[in-house]
């Protein structure tokens, strides 16, 4: 599955071990799940975490988070969501193929589906992940 993964998951994925969030993660870490990002994003990610994540131990697995990341090129600037941060996120969508973009943003996730990407909470991708498994 190709999903592209808003900072606000990994951000929350740091809080609880147990969490759909940290699942995603983990799923990412071990091949199963194919995320991409820009080179831009990634770095926007990599620096607001290192000030925002404070677990080591976490920080670690974001590494190896990052590494497993596919880079995407973005050939279209977009413009349908207010936040030029979120737009970014959909370009990655577009761009990459994706299948999900995996948010808590309500303005994003208001937009439902885009360009055939489905645009989702973690627990309604984790739902949809879990049913291609079975």
């Amino acid at each position: 599955m190709k999903v592209i993964i808003d900072t606000n998951i990994l951000i929350n994925a740091s809080y609880d071990e147990n969490s759909v969030a940290f699942k995603i993660v983990k799923e990412v870490i071990d091949g199963r799940i194919e995320a991409f990002a820009t080179h831009q994003t990634m770095g926007e990610n990599r620096q607001m975490l290192r000030k925002l994540v404070r677990d080591r131990e976490y920080r670690a697995l974001l590494e190896d988070f990052f590494t497993n990341l596919q880079i995407v090129k973005v050939y279209e600037h977009l413009n349908v969501v207010a936040d030029p941060e979120d737009n970014k996120l959909v370009e990655s969508s577009v761009s990459s193929g994706a299948e999900y973009l995996i948010t808590k943003d309500k303005e994003v996730l208001d937009l439902e589906e885009y360009h055939g990407t489905k645009i989702v909470t973690p627990e309604e991708f984790w739902a949809a992940y879990q049913n291609t498994k079975n």
